[in-house]
């Protein structure tokens, strides 16, 4: 049975579509009209004085302190083929950070003290992120005032340092060894019993052994004034049980450089301990040496720069013996390469796989902030002392 539409509903039905229809079109061309309106007033906004200003200072600051850092991290090297194997341990090295104290800054002391602990902040987590490693290793000069801080003071730069680092609440293994800002070691006679033991308290034993699948870390505090058989010997012994290293690994960490010292000092440390690898920190600049026990000799493999992205040293011959030197993680140190070293140790090769990580200049960016800030006062000054209207009289006058 077919059912015939009256004529008279097709057309309300037709009428209240068109209705539909111009509501629909009229509420769109509002909202076209507003946004319109908006843009305009955004455009006409951004070309006053004050939008021009807001506008730079977003974009300085988004340069500043996303893009550098972002830019610095785009041109890290891909480790993950290596370090997805079973058969490496992960290494990330630290060094020089020397947090800034509370005497030497003077009236801005809080100010750079605070951007200088957020960059190490930010660097670090950055860089804890990309290796997720399985040790970490401090390689002295925590503190930049740790021979003159109180023990009130000594505690205030440590929460800083576990607040920066996270130190006490990491899941991966930390060493942590002092440097001559922290318990002397620069000069002769600087160097305090009661400084090492304040120390000890916060960061363990300054001479001591950990061993860890095939490495063994050897942690020694030999400033330069120290000699090996007189002053150290019987403590390192002592941690070693009066034996040579013996893992595939053996990795000796210090503040300051032991292969560059004398024969008499090189000789017999080389010879009883029989290390592979020293790491140190100290120079705040990147360079490797590596040490010839045949001629007695050292020659630089590399110096701030690698010569590829990732270097690859064979742990395994027993002629050379390699001493690394970690460029500072902390733009107070007023040298141009700043950064981290990602340290691969591969057990199945017996190799290991270098790379340094560098990190922003940050002193370009305060630049930046410098020049905008001074060029935000001369324009504040002239928009004081010469109002719009002033300004387009005399420039009419003027013509």
């Amino acid at each position: 049975m077919l059912v015939h539409r009256h004529p008279s509903s097709e057309n309300k039905e037709s009428k209240s579509d068109m209705c539909r229809l111009q509501k629909s079109s009229k509420y769109l061309l509002n909202s076209l009209c507003i946004r319109s309106r908006l843009l305009t007033k955004f455009k006409r906004w951004m070309f006053t004085r004050y939008g021009f200003f807001i506008i730079t200072a977003t974009l300085i600051v988004f340069i500043n302190e996303i893009l550098f850092y972002e830019w610095s991290r785009f041109h890290w090297p891909n480790i993950e083929s290596l370090a997805k194997k079973s058969t490496v341990e992960k290494l990330l090295l630290v060094a020089d950070p020397q947090l800034i104290g509370e005497k030497d800054e003077g009236l801005f002391g809080l100010i750079t003290r605070k951007d200088a602990d957020r960059y190490l902040a930010k660097t670090f987590s950055q860089v804890n992120q990309y290796i997720k490693p399985d040790w970490i290793l401090f390689l002295g000069d925590i503190f930049d005032e740790g021979l003159s801080a109180t023990d009130d003071e000594f505690k205030r730069y440590f929460d800083r340092f576990d607040s920066i680092f996270q130190y006490e609440n990491r899941e991966q293994k930390c060493i942590v060894i002092p440097g001559d800002n922290d318990v002397g070691g620069e000069y002769y006679g600087d160097k305090q019993p009661i400084l090492r033991q304040r120390f000890r308290n916060y960061f363990g034993r300054t001479i001591a052994l950990y061993r860890q699948n095939n490495i063994e870390y050897l942690k020694l505090d030999i400033d330069m004034f120290e000699s090996y058989i007189d002053d150290k010997r019987a403590a390192i012994m002592e941690q070693t049980q009066n034996r040579p290293l013996s893992s595939i690994f053996r990795i000796v960490l210090n503040h300051w450089p032991l292969l560059t010292r004398s024969a008499r000092f090189v000789k017999p440390f080389i010879n009883e301990l029989e290390p592979n690898l020293i790491l140190k920190g100290d120079s705040h600049h990147f360079y490797i040496f590596a040490y010839d026990r045949i001629n007695m000799t050292n020659r630089i493999i590399a110096r701030e720069y690698l010569s590829q992205s990732i270097l690859s040293i064979d742990l395994d011959q027993k002629r050379f013996i390699y001493e690394i030197s970690v460029p500072t993680c902390s733009y107070r140190m007023g040298v141009d390469r700043i950064g981290y070293i990602v340290l691969l140790l591969d057990s199945a090769t017996k190799t290991a796989h270098l790379s340094i990580l560098s990190t922003p200049r940050r002193y370009i960016s305060l630049y930046f902030y410098a020049a905008y800030g001074i060029c935000f006062l001369i324009s504040l000054v002239l928009i004081l002392l010469f109002p719009r209207r002033s300004l387009s009289k005399w420039l009419t006058l003027n013509r």
